[in-house]
């Protein structure tokens, strides 16, 4: 890849392609392992997660994109010499990462003997050293987030939440750069300063999957400043949501709508020492998108917003119970140190329902629309409500899978149907 063109993956793979001639073709690099599927190409900035890894010991979870010298590598054939340009801007690990932070060039070049399976053969190492050393000395200065990177989920409980939200907001306040896909250049401070105001939310199991099937379904919604919890909030899904792999999201208001971002979690798998790191420096989650929506937007049910929006108006309508989560006293003790307010988690849970039919359906109200002699499962779906002034605006509500047909009659087993209970957990500290 040069400098001039636009970076591609393969939509299938999500693997980089390495570009050939003008016009461009593209390819899968040489030593990945594919199906045999020929290249898909899409610009990356469209695709949320791109399988890269580490370009110094080819680590699987690249953390940062450090800016360095052009290096080439010449390899001299009987008949001509071989040119790979490894470009000068190259993707590093957590653990890469804070050997270079820390000056210790030598425990780079370790890992990636290591991972080559190259033992004590002096000449490669040697090589590969100079590789290295070309990029790092004359590497620039910062670095910036890769964010597309595709990390194991990260369990995050209610009680770690205040600690997650202020080191993200510390994150948003460094200078540590962010991709422009993410598109918050010029909101960062903004965003810093919404989470600090922030509620805080976190959505048990039972209710991610709820809203995870209601997102599937979503209709175009007007986003209004009754339809949120909070002018400012950050909600985090018990595991992650959808095929975008989103494990939390953020708001903030703004004068004329709110800045809205997604995240995925990072860290997971990561050494003692590396994990530390990154916690201290980042913190539990990376921003995936981030967009701008308007007060009175109607965004399509397909938007990156979704599973947020479906989030919402399951609370909106009440079909949530929220309590409170016990903080850690360690957490309570860091706020009254810097005389802010002892930090309140909200957890969502589904409201218990007393009974399997909806308030208005025809067998509720005890009068069908035809004689029935079985009863059926109906899936969750969205239906329009009328509320507010008059009743005069609309807004969907979700319909909870339910039974329809007489109360003695028997139910149909050649359906299949998925239940959301309302239990509580066992033990508060899996939240």
């Amino acid at each position: 890849m040069t400098a001039t063109r636009e970076e591609m993956a393969c939509q299938i793979c999500l693997s980089p392609l390495n570009t050939l001639g003008a016009p461009p073709s593209y390819m899968h690099p040489i030593q990945l392992v594919t199906d045999g599927h020929e290249p898909v190409p899409v610009p990356v900035n469209q695709l949320d997660t791109v399988r890269r890894s580490c370009d110094f010991c080819g680590d699987q979870y690249p953390m940062w994109t450090l800016v360095g010298g052009e290096v080439a590598a010449v390899a001299i054939g009987p008949t001509a010499g071989l040119v790979q340009n490894f470009g000068q801007a190259w993707a590093a690990c957590a653990t890469c990462q804070r050997y270079i932070d820390d000056g210790r060039d030598n425990k780079v070049v370790d890992r990636a003997v290591r991972a080559l399976g190259l033992g004590n053969h002096r000449p490669a190492r040697e090589r590969i050293e100079q590789l290295h050393m070309a990029f790092l000395n004359a590497r620039q200065p910062g670095r910036t987030l890769i964010t597309t990177t595709a990390w194991p989920a990260t369990a995050i409980t209610a009680r770690e939440l205040p600690k997650v939200r202020d080191r993200l907001a510390h994150f948003y306040r460094g200078n540590d750069g962010l991709p422009a896909v993410v598109a918050m250049a010029d909101a960062r401070q903004a965003i810093a300063a919404g989470l600090d105001r922030s509620r805080l939310f976190w959505i048990d199991s039972d209710f991610t999957d709820l809203a995870e099937h209601a997102a599937a379904q979503l209709p175009a919604v007007t986003i209004s400043r009754d339809l949120m919890p909070a002018t400012d909030g950050l909600l985090v899904w018990s595991r992650p949501m959808t095929q975008r792999q989103i494990a939390a999201a953020s708001w903030t208001g703004t004068s004329d709508g709110w800045q809205v971002v997604s995240y995925r979690t990072i860290g997971a798998g990561l050494d003692d020492k590396s994990l530390q790191r990154l916690r201290e420096q980042v913190g539990w989650l990376t921003p995936i998108r981030a967009a701008h929506v308007d007060d009175q937007q109607l965004p399509p049910g397909n938007h990156p917003t979704a599973a947020l929006i479906a989030t919402w108006l399951l609370i909106a309508q009440q079909a949530a119970d929220i309590t409170t989560a016990a903080i850690d006293k360690s957490i309570r003790k860091t706020y009254a140190r810097t005389n802010r307010p002892a930090p309140e988690v909200r957890i969502v849970r589904i409201r218990a329902s007393r009974n399997t039919t909806p308030p208005g359906s025809p067998s509720a109200q005890g009068s069908p629309r035809r004689s029935q002699s079985s009863r059926f499962w109906v899936s969750g779906h969205w239906r329009s409500q009328a509320y507010g002034p008059g009743r005069a605006l609309r807004r969907p509500v979700y319909i909870n899978p339910f039974l329809r047909g007489p109360d003695d009659a028997p139910i149909k087993l050649n359906t299949t149907v998925r239940m959301l209970s309302s239990r509580k957990p066992k033990s508060e500290d899996h939240e």
